[in-house]
Formats: structure tokens, C-alpha cells, sequence
């Protein structure tokens, strides 16, 4: 929904993985694996006309919300 903050939101999920693996609640394996599960269901969700309907709607109230201008 925010193109240009991609970089800053996946560096911050990877922090936030890592530090669930220093913690003890994750095994190193579940960081990559969890990547891929939600790649995957996001891929299979994207085929649905009302997600499509609906994060169209989302991403239009978000980037006002933020100020940005909309991306087509």
C-alpha cells in the first residue's frame, strides 16, 4: 500500500523476527518459513475480487491518511 516505505517495513519485520529468535520463541528455521507462508497466502488472497475491492479502498485511506499522493 506504501510502495516507498517497503525497505523500511521489511528491515523492521526482520528486526522483529530476530528478535523473537534471540528470545528463545523462535527456532532460526521459522523466520524464512514464515516469509514464504506469507508470501504464498498473500499471492492466493490477491486472486480475490473483494481483497482487491478492499485494499484498493485501504491503500487510497491510508496514503491520504499519510499525505501521500495515490499510486495507480
Amino acid at each position: 500500500m506504501v510502495p516507498e516505505k517497503r525497505d523500511a517495513l521489511l528491515a523492521r519485520a526482520d528486526a522483529y523476527g530476530h528478535n523473537r529468535l534471540v528470545c528463545g520463541v523462535h527456532y532460526a528455521s521459522d523466520i524464512p518459513a514464515s516469509r514464504l507462508v506469507a508470501y504464498a497466502i498473500h499471492a492466493v488472497m490477491a486472486q480475490n475480487p473483494m481483497y482487491q475491492t478492499e485494499l484498493a479502498a485501504a491503500r487510497t485511506e491510508l496514503r491520504t491518511a499519510l499525505g501521500l499522493a495515490a499510486v495507480k
